[in-house]
């Protein structure tokens, strides 16, 4: 399991806000945190789930010791054994964060991350734990979740706003490696290439991108977009266009990566839409699926945006920055 118990607040924020978009209210839920390391996880989910119920669970005596800190009697929070698991549950959301996954290790020729058995049994506790239409988070994982056999009780939910948090390694049920993970950019990681392995064939796209799954069949609506309803129209003053392609290396293994196209255009003086395509192109050099979503950015937001796209410091950023810091 992960051996690096570090995090921060806000971490996976754009998965985790969509996660919300899934609940229309949030009374009584109850949330796990699945390797919840020093809480700031649970600060983060009690930010956009103000009236849920919040557990939070680790192996590291240390990081309960400093989750309690942080949360007090915000949160319940307990060592990570499949007994206090049960006891505290069931759950309608876990969130199982960069937790399913070990540094991958060489022997040889042969190179390994987590015990696909310890894998195979964690999964399986938080089925048992989660309730029928419950949502399970999954970001980072060595094997992808559609592998285990309880998947096939799951419906993706899939998300145009959801670029692919994954970087680590990929491996197989049986142990092959599938494909090397490359970190990306920026603080959510927006991966610039993982880098296929000989097995890359029994990969999907989804695996490198699909984080959210429900338990049981119903229906519930998709998270399409971030635009502010029944916006007024109002005059545009600037528009312009921004690009992200990933910084190819040498390299003889193939490559899968994200290509980004954004449009924007300004509605007044504090608001901002941006419509962006994305494209996954696959190891193959063929474009695997390809979606669009548009986002509202509004008052700060958008202010420091338009200052950043026209190569300026965002004064409105640094001001904000010291506003924080002088919170702390």
């Amino acid at each position: 399991m992960q051996t690096n118990g570090g995090t921060f607040w806000g971490r996976y924020w754009t998965e985790t806000t969509v996660l919300r978009r899934y609940f229309e209210q949030d009374d009584n839920l109850a949330i796990l945190s699945f390797g919840c390391s020093t809480g700031e996880e649970l600060s983060t989910l009690r930010a956009l789930f103000p009236n849920a119920r919040l557990f939070g669970c680790d192996i590291d005596w240390l990081n309960l010791r400093m989750a309690r800190s942080l949360m007090g009697a915000d949160a319940v929070i307990f060592d990570s054994t499949a007994e206090q698991i049960r006891r505290h549950g069931p759950y309608d959301i876990i969130v199982c964060n960069s937790v399913l996954l070990s540094p991958t290790v060489k022997a040889g020729a042969k190179r390994s991350a987590i015990s696909p058995s310890l894998w195979l049994d964690t999964v399986s506790m938080l089925d048992e734990a989660l309730v029928q239409g419950g949502v399970l988070q999954v970001i980072n994982t060595n094997i992808p979740f559609r592998m285990h056999p309880v998947a096939r009780n799951y419906k993706v939910l899939d998300s145009p706003l959801i670029l692919g948090p994954h970087f680590v390694d990929i491996f197989s049920l049986d142990g092959n490696i599938l494909c090397s993970g490359v970190t990306g950019t920026g603080l959510s990681s927006i991966l610039n290439r993982h880098l296929g392995e000989e097995a890359w064939s029994e990969l999907e796209p989804g695996d490198l991108r699909h984080v959210h799954f429900r338990k049981g069949n119903g229906e519930i609506a998709p998270v399409l977009n971030e635009i502010v309803p029944n916006r007024t129209a109002q005059r545009s003053w600037a528009s312009g266009s921004s690009t992200y392609r990933t910084a190819l290396p040498t390299d003889p293994r193939p490559a899968s990566y994200l290509e980004v196209d954004v449009q924007w255009d300004t509605a007044g003086t504090t608001a901002v839409r941006l419509k962006r395509e994305v494209r996954r192109v696959w190891f193959d050099g063929t474009v695997a699926e390809a979606f669009n979503t548009e986002v509202d950015l509004i008052g700060d937001d958008a202010v420091t945006y338009i200052e950043l796209v026209t190569g300026r410091r965002s004064s409105r950023a640094d001001v904000i920055s010291l506003r924080n810091d002088g919170r702390r």
